[in-house]
């Protein structure tokens, strides 16, 4: 009997140390996914901070949102995008929220400058290729009467052309409050570190 009530405490103990052990592992590990994560969404934010100065840069020489440095600043977000469902490992709830928040709206102001520049260049595309046809149809047309009729042609396109010029500026200067918000995020996440 002595035995039995023996290899009970024995088996008892031994299966509450492993499961100690492994509680341990466990947070470990949880503890060393946290930290390469924060690793990689600081490197995300660093990479955005310096595309957007890019981009603000880039429209104040061309006043053309350049859709290469969307794509890359698109791309720069890949640890969080591939890791999101992760983010739980920080327990700070309103640190989680932050960085959602700030993805999610940043992704929304990057889809919509892609669009509107998109829009803006598809509308000047066929404004010319308007132009070309009316010269061509009509070779004793001036430039001047080629441009003034196609206009007409375009009217619609007209208004909303202009309306992209006043809203894509307002979009580019949007992204510095992207830009603020990655640097406070930034500086939250290496004192997680």
């Amino acid at each position: 009997m002595e035995q039995i009530i023996a290899a009970v405490i024995g088996g008892i103990l031994a299966a509450g140390t492993g499961w100690f052990f492994e509680g341990r592992r466990e947070a470990a590990k949880l503890k060393q996914l946290a930290k390469f994560l924060t690793t990689g969404i600081c490197d995300d934010l660093q990479r955005s901070i310096n595309l957007y100065d890019k981009i603000s840069e880039e429209w104040e020489k061309t006043k053309t949102v350049w859709l290469t440095t969307l794509n890359e600043l698109r791309e720069s977000r890949q640890t969080y995008q591939n890791n999101k469902e992760w983010v739980t490992v920080f327990e700070n709830a309103e640190l989680r929220n932050h960085i959602f928040r700030y993805y999610l709206q940043s992704a929304d102001r990057i889809n919509t400058l892609e669009y509107q520049q998109r829009r803006k260049d598809e509308i000047s595309n066929r404004y010319d290729d308007l132009v070309r046809q009316i010269k061509f149809q009509d070779p004793s047309m001036s430039h001047g009467q080629a441009l003034n009729t196609a206009t007409s042609y375009m009217e619609k396109e007209k208004q909303e052309y202009i309306g992209l010029d006043t809203s894509i500026p307002d979009s580019v200067q949007k992204l510095d409050q992207f830009k603020t918000t990655a640097d406070k995020l930034l500086a939250t996440l290496k004192k997680e570190l």
